[in-house]
């Protein structure tokens, strides 16, 4: 991926940006020396000390995996089993057959991260189509609008820095 522009961010954008965090993930980080990143479509990818903090993709903000991983955020999980992994880490949105379990609040339209079940490591950053409740009745269908994997061109951007 090829980033068109990047630039720190100003105090007003900086406050903006910890505003919106706030409201929308529940979290309250330091943003100091942010940069923010424009892809070809437009997309904007938030860096801290030079990897991906934030995504932010068709006006939905979320946390980067390595974010994730860092600990810097959390979001309610959908554990899958280790057959929807290779599935997921290649894009795929999780279907409810695959999922284990859910751990959080869950609500249709929320962020959540997939984990795999034998080591409980983030996979994929997704909104949530179903409540917790439909996805434990389980069935068919999707359950999670995959937005963000280990290996998509975010991933790399992490990589590359």
């Amino acid at each position: 991926m090829k980033l068109k522009r990047r630039h720190f961010l100003k105090r007003s954008e900086v406050k903006r940006l910890s505003e919106e965090l706030h409201s929308s993930l529940g979290a309250a980080i330091s943003l100091e020396d942010v940069e923010v990143a424009f892809t070809q479509d437009d997309d904007e990818v938030y860096f801290h000390r030079g990897q991906p903090l934030l995504i932010r993709k068709r006006g939905r903000l979320f946390p980067s995996l390595k974010s994730l991983l860092d600990g810097l955020f959390t979001l309610p999980e959908v554990v899958v089993d280790m057959g929807a992994v290779p599935h997921v880490t290649n894009g795929a949105d999780v279907m409810l057959p695959g999922i284990r379990t859910v751990n959080g609040s869950v609500r249709a339209g929320s962020l959540v991260v997939v984990v795999d079940e034998k080591h409980g490591k983030p996979i994929a950053v997704g909104e949530s189509l179903l409540d917790a409740e439909a996805i434990k009745a389980g069935g068919r269908g999707k359950a999670v609008k995959n937005l963000h994997w280990i290996g998509d061109e975010y991933w790399l951007l992490a990589k590359a820095e």
